[in-house]
């Protein structure tokens, strides 16, 4: 109702109103719980407004430039436009904005900038953040990092940093800074963060073995299905350095798994993703004979042997649905019956044998039917698609 009934006033008065609107929305949702995002729609709407009325109102651009950046200084409310990103500024409001960042950012420096301050170093950051942007639009990344250097504090700042250099093949700064980040690493996820970046810059200066090595230390450290992409990724750059490379993965990954009460361990299913990556079906289909794993990596492996080895697949494809039905909800009902539907149509699209892997799908079905047969609605979904089945 607010848009229509202020349209015939005044552009400045319409944007009077309208943060006013979006000021009382912020004291709206002090009092009530909108976890459901209800206010989404008005807000994006009270934004848009907004935003679209700013470059129509009658100010100097002197007097915007202030108003966005009094605004882009601190979070004033928690539903508000993003400042500046949100606002379509002209060229001249844009320098100016920018022009006050950086006499600020002077002030800070004249008066002795203390990055060990967290509260001053996220100020300046954020100063700095728009000239930034400004640097990286003109593609001037000399003075892009320049201006991250004097609000650089934490070590993935001077990796961010270290990036830009390397990005430009600039590798001994990008090295130099490197060292900067790992100074400033103090849990051992930082320090991996900056080995993973060392490893690119070895790469870079052509230091190929000490990449490798470092590379394949942080894999036996923290070995992963992703941690074994990383390494041929790595091998496809630089060359076969470790010939038996994949014999000694195998052996690694196989140590990744563990079952506790609470499920099976992080990467527990390592292994089975390098079978299935390396085309190592008959280890992979021995694998989850014994072993458990998630529904997504069973599924993928049930779909590669579909044809060759039905059987198999089906009874993959059970122990998948087993673990859905298990959830007791419509929609996981819904999902396990568009499962079977799929594995159906991969049946009937067999040149050869279709019909007895067909057959096969049936008993499963069957089989789940038995088991699952007080649930009603389950049930009725199957009887839809699968009414053979229940005779």
């Amino acid at each position: 109702l607010l848009f229509p009934a202020i349209e015939k006033c005044a552009i400045d008065k319409q944007w009077q109103l309208i943060l006013k609107a979006l000021q009382r929305l912020n004291k709206v949702l002090e009092q009530i719980d909108d976890s459901g995002g209800f206010r989404f729609t008005i807000e994006g709407q009270l934004i848009h407004k907004l935003t679209t009325l700013f470059n129509l109102l009658s100010w100097s651009d002197d007097k915007k430039a202030l108003w966005i950046f009094e605004h882009f200084q601190e979070y004033k409310y928690d539903v508000f436009p993003s400042v500046p990103e949100d606002f379509d500024l002209s060229d001249e409001v844009t320098k100016r904005f920018l022009a006050t960042c950086t006499a600020e950012i002077e002030k800070h420096q004249q008066s002795g900038v203390n990055l060990s301050d967290r509260d001053e170093a996220w100020a300046i950051k954020r100063l700095i953040a728009p000239l930034i942007e400004q640097a990286k639009q003109r593609g001037d990344w000399q003075e892009q990092c320049c201006l991250m250097k004097k609000s650089a504090w934490q070590y993935s700042d001077f990796l961010d940093i270290s990036t830009v250099y390397l990005d430009n093949d600039d590798a001994l700064d990008a090295e130099y800074y490197l060292q900067q980040a790992y100074q400033q690493a103090n849990s051992s996820y930082e320090k991996v963060r900056c080995q993973a970046h060392e490893v690119n810059v070895r790469v870079v200066l052509t230091e190929f073995k000490s990449a490798w090595q470092l590379a394949w230390q942080m894999f036996t450290d923290n070995p992963s299905f992703m941690a074994f992409k990383n390494l041929t990724q790595l091998q496809q750059q630089t060359g076969v350095i470790d010939a038996g490379f994949i014999t000694k993965t195998e052996q690694i990954l196989a140590d990744c798994y563990h079952e506790n009460s609470r499920g099976l361990s992080l990467n527990a299913d390592a292994l089975l993703m390098f079978y299935i990556d390396q085309h190592e079906l008959p280890k992979a289909r021995k694998w989850v004979l014994s072993h458990k794993a998630d529904s997504t990596n069973l599924l993928k492996l049930a779909n590669l042997i579909m044809m060759t080895h039905p059987q198999e697949s089906v009874d993959l494809h059970y122990r998948v649905l087993d673990s859905i039905i298990g959830q007791t909800k419509n929609s996981a009902y819904q999902q396990a019956t568009d499962l079977l539907l799929k594995l159906e149509k991969g049946f009937k699209s067999c040149d050869e044998k279709s019909d007895k892997k067909i057959a096969l799908l049936h008993l499963m079905i069957a089989k789940i039917i038995k088991k699952q047969k007080a649930k009603r609605n389950l049930m009725k979904l199957l009887k839809t698609h699968f009414a053979s089945c229940f005779e």
